[in-house]
């Protein structure tokens, strides 16, 4: 078994404008963030072969990063362009792969001058190494605003303080203009040996829409081995591409899979979420994504120690499609 290494960080903000933030506000911040990211790791922006501004989104300015001679050091190309290595075991073929981040996103809607907010954000890997990094492109993006009409002066903010966060501790990393080098480290091996089996009623509440694919629909409903299934392929890529290796190799993974079809769905009460999206790569205007899905799903059966310790690991990475804009973000009530 492989292990995967994360860490977890509490982002507290001050807004120094008006905000409105849309239901998608985990869109709005990856994609701001992204794009001051770059704006302030790249050497070649507004270059020919490389342009960039702070409107740019990830997926957009990525087209020029494809034959940029310094991308194997880039902080940039790790989050949002990674590939797989030479031998990689799962998705050697697929050019897009999860992102080693995770931001759990803050929440919608009116937010006035001098009101407060919260949001979370997951590094994988090392991109831990990478935090300054990170914090600095939160700063710009707050300077510049993150909200409808940020243009004109809306969503500005200041970020007041980071705190890492995990089994039960709580470090402060950023306040200030200062950074301390003491985040927590989450490692699953570890989250494994400290949970237990549990038998009984499981609820899942899905605070952010998920889009879950089970069999060859969509579903609002997925049954617990189709949302085991979908996490498991999931955190079992991200180990494999950023951490020591799959948390679970195929023989074993069925297995758990063959546990998760005794588990029954008790009770539902989900609701269909519907979403567009430009996609830049492709360059197709606004097109209907396929149906999210928000709300809860109580499940009843037994519950290995192993299926309880990837639920609290897909707490952090999230489930589904679409995970680093804060899509799939769950909590576990028993």
């Amino acid at each position: 078994m492989g292990d995967l290494t994360l860490s977890q960080f509490e982002a507290r903000i001050r807004f120094d404008s008006d905000a409105d933030l849309s239901y998608w506000s985990g869109n709005t911040l990856r994609s701001g963030f992204g794009a001051h990211l770059r704006a302030l790791v790249c050497t070649i922006r507004g270059t020919e072969s490389g342009p960039c501004s702070e409107s740019d989104s990830p997926e957009k300015s990525s087209e020029s990063c494809s034959d940029c001679s310094l991308r194997s050091v880039c902080v940039y190309d790790y989050f949002f362009n990674s590939s797989p290595s030479p031998g990689a075991k799962v998705l050697r073929k697929q050019s897009d792969i999860p992102r080693p981040f995770v931001f759990d996103p803050p929440a919608p809607g009116r937010h006035s001058a001098g009101s407060e907010a919260v949001f979370n954000f997951t590094l994988i890997g090392k991109g831990v190494e990478f935090l300054p990094y990170f914090l600095l492109a939160l700063r710009n993006l707050g300077e510049s605003g993150m909200s409808r009409g940020y243009r004109l002066g809306y969503g500005r903010f200041a970020l007041q303080a980071v705190d890492s966060i995990g089994y039960g501790m709580r470090n402060n990393i950023f306040c200030g203009d200062t950074v301390y080098n003491r985040a927590v480290t989450i490692r699953f091996q570890e989250t494994l040996n400290a949970c237990t089996e549990h038998r009984g009623d499981l609820t899942v509440r899905f605070l952010t829409p998920a889009q879950i694919k089970e069999g060859d629909r969509f579903t609002a409903t997925p049954t617990f081995r189709g949302l085991i299934s979908r996490l498991l392929f999931r955190a079992n890529a991200l180990a494999e591409f950023f951490g020591s290796g799959m948390l679970y190799d195929h023989e074993k993974a069925l297995a758990l899979l063959g546990e998760c079809r005794e588990v029954s769905a008790v009770s539902a009460s989900t609701k269909d979420v519907r979403a567009q999206r430009y996609f830049h790569k492709q360059k197709i205007k606004k097109q209907q994504l396929p149906p999210f899905f928000k709300g809860e799903i109580k499940y009843y059966g037994e519950f290995s120690r192993d299926v309880m310790a990837l639920l609290e690991l897909g707490r952090l990475i999230h489930v589904g499609k679409m995970a680093t804009f804060g899509n799939g973000l769950y909590e576990i009530e028993i």
